[in-house]
C-alpha cells in the first residue's frame, strides 16, 4: 500500500499528469431491482421495494485539455440488492398452495465506473458538473435473509412449514429458490449511470442514477437487475485543476 500511494503521488508531480487529481468517496444509496416476468404474459406475483445502501471507494479526475470535460475513473466497495416479496405460484389458477417469502437481498461488490464529466467553473471556489458513463462489477458475496409462508388458496388456511430464510448467496447463474437455500446471483454486472452535482473548493456532492443491463437474481417467475440511486460525498486529496489557456 504504502509503495502504490508513493506511485500515486510521482505521478502527479509529473508534468503529464499535472492535472490528474485524487480522491476519496462514499455513498449513501438506495437500493432497488427492476424486473421482468420470467413467464411472459403471466403475474409473477413479484414485489420489490427500495432498501438503504452504501458504496465508498477512490477516484480520479483527468483534464481533456481545456475544454471543460473531464475523465473520471473509480473503484468502489458497493452494495446493491432489495427488498424482496415473491411469490412461488400463480393467484387464482385453481387450488395449490402459495408459498410466499419476504426477504432482503444484499449484494456485496466491486464497481468499476468510468465517466466523462463536464465541468463549469463558476468562480474560484465554485464549479458545477454533471456526465455519465458506463460501469463495470464483479460480485463478491451476499446473503437473503427473511421468511417463508405457505397459503393453501382451496381452504384459504395458512400451511405449516414456514419459517426464517438465512442464505448465503453463490455466485451461479441459476435460479434461486430462496425457500429451500438457494439464493444465486451472477458473477458480472454492468450498466450505465449518470450524474449531476457542484464541488466547493476540494469537497464534492454529487447525486446519480445507475441501472444495470445483466440479470443478477432470477427465479422460475422472474428476472431481476440492479438499479439504484446514491448520494454522494467526495473529498479530492491531490492534484490540480488545468488552469484556463489566457
Amino acid at each position: 500500500m504504502k509503495k502504490f500511494l508513493i506511485c500515486i503521488l510521482c505521478l502527479i508531480s509529473i508534468k503529464g499528469f499535472s492535472q490528474f487529481r485524487l480522491g476519496v468517496q462514499g455513498s449513501f444509496s438506495s437500493l432497488n431491482m427492476w424486473q421482468t416476468d420470467g413467464y411472459t404474459g403471466l403475474d409473477a406475483g413479484e414485489f420489490t421495494w427500495a432498501i438503504n445502501g452504501f458504496q465508498a471507494g477512490v477516484f480520479g479526475e483527468y483534464d481533456l485539455g481545456y475544454s471543460g470535460f473531464e475523465i473520471q475513473p473509480a473503484l468502489m466497495y458497493v452494495e446493491s440488492g432489495s427488498h424482496l416479496g415473491q411469490s412461488k405460484g400463480f393467484p387464482g389458477e385453481g387450488n395449490f398452495v402459495i408459498g410466499y417469502s419476504d426477504t432482503h437481498l444484499r449484494i456485496y461488490s466491486l464497481r468499476l465506473p468510468v465517466n466523462l464529466l463536464y465541468s463549469y467553473r463558476v468562480n474560484s471556489k465554485w464549479k458545477v458538473f454533471g456526465g455519465l458513463g458506463p460501469y463495470i462489477q464483479k460480485n463478491l458475496n451476499g446473503t437473503e435473509k427473511g421468511w417463508y409462508i405457505g397459503y393453501d388458496n382451496s381452504t384459504n388456511n395458512y400451511t405449516p412449514g414456514g419459517g426464517p430464510i438465512k442464505n448465503n448467496i453463490k455466485l451461479s447463474s441459476d435460479g434461486s429458490y430462496a425457500t429451500i437455500g438457494q439464493s444465486n446471483v451472477a458473477s458480472i454486472d454492468a450498466g450505465m449511470n449518470i450524474l449531476l452535482g457542484l464541488q466547493y473548493k476540494k469537497l464534492q456532492f454529487s447525486v446519480g442514477w445507475m441501472r444495470g443491463f445483466v440479470t443478477q437474481y432470477k427465479t422460475s417467475y422472474v428476472n431481476l437487475g440492479n438499479q439504484s440511486w446514491n448520494f454522494t460525498l467526495g473529498y479530492v486529496l491531490f492534484g490540480h485543476e488545468r488552469k484556463p489557456r489566457l
